[in-house]
């Protein structure tokens, strides 16, 4: 690593550090939403692993490219954390149905490709973070496809970097347009976050888990980024019944995610842990191909669900 190297990483690392000191700083509110002894640890991104150049999958040469939205990334990431005290003093806590449809219709327009609504549970919150509320507005954005079979690649990284910046930019504006309409809302970025973002989208019905622990979903399959909102409003329309349940099935007879990781990195039979939470994938395994080809995306690019269409897959597990 040469002097230049070494200087960007340790700007990067200062700003990762600053952002996580925010998102820690949550705890020390009143009446926020605490992690419990289930929950898990935030491990990505590091900060000093960050500094040693062990999380940073690019180079000086692509910097221009993948480094200014993770830049743009941390940005929103702390904006999400200032702008709380943008809140509305008035609690405003009922939302109508033409409100709902306002801000779905905006979201749409935005460009988020589905919308759920759930209860979050404590152990979903990471250790050392909070949140205001505990109703969750659950986002989630498409990766382009085309971009998705070159992986790995710089293109691809591109993709996925800025995926995660325009997610982030919207969650941010979609709550400050749901605090114009008086209700009290917290964004929380899609990098990384302040909760374990699949289980949450599956509990918000937006989609289930294969067997590389992402988020499967009937319009994009496993190409998609996942942000929340937390907010004070009492009626979301939540609904407990996920019709997406028979993937599990599926990608336990498939298991081509395992069979085409370079690392072999998914495990054949996950850590089950007391909370029912699942870890699929073996850190030291997969982050080596992660840092070295460009942020790898082989497990979303193999995955059936990203080459057929969800409803054919369907079909063809009922009519066998």
């Amino acid at each position: 690593m040469n002097v230049l190297e070494k200087m960007i990483l340790k700007i990067i690392k200062s700003k990762v550090s600053n952002w996580f000191k925010m998102e820690k700083s949550l705890t020390q509110k009143q009446n926020v939403y605490l992690s419990d002894v289930l929950s898990p640890e935030k491990s990505w991104p590091n900060p000093d692993k960050i500094a040693s150049g062990e999380e940073v999958p690019f180079s000086l040469q692509n910097i221009p490219l993948v480094g200014l939205s993770l830049k743009s990334c941390v940005a929103q990431g702390m904006k999400a954390i200032k702008s709380i005290k943008d809140n509305p003093k008035r609690l405003k806590a009922t939302m109508s149905q033409d409100e709902f449809q306002k801000f779905e219709d905006l979201a749409e327009k935005m460009g988020i490709g589905g919308i759920g609504y759930t209860k979050l549970p404590a152990h979903f919150i990471f250790k050392e973070r909070a949140v205001l509320f505990d109703a969750a507005i659950v986002l989630i954005m498409e990766m382009d496809k085309e971009k998705i079979t070159k992986a790995p690649s710089i293109e691809t990284f591109q993709m996925v970097m800025k995926t995660y910046d325009t997610l982030g930019i919207i969650t941010n504006k979609l709550t400050d347009f749901l605090r114009q309409m008086e209700f009290q809302a917290q964004a929380s970025h899609p990098l990384g976050g302040l909760v374990l973002y699949p289980p949450l989208a599956v509990k918000a019905g937006l989609g289930w888990f294969g067997r590389h622990g992402l988020l499967i979903t009937p319009a994009f399959g496993a190409r998609q980024r996942v942000a929340a909102i937390f907010v004070n409003i009492e009626n979301l329309p939540i609904n407990d019944n996920n019709e997406h349940t028979w993937i599990s099935n599926f990608c336990g007879k498939c298991g081509r995610c395992i069979k085409m990781c370079p690392n072999k990195a998914i495990l054949e039979n996950p850590i089950e842990h007391k909370s029912g939470r699942k870890t699929t994938i073996d850190r030291d395994k997969c982050l080596p191909v992660f840092v070295k080809q460009n942020g790898c995306t082989v497990c979303i690019k193999e995955c059936v669900f990203t080459n057929q269409k969800y409803d054919t897959i369907k079909k063809k597990i009922k009519q066998n």
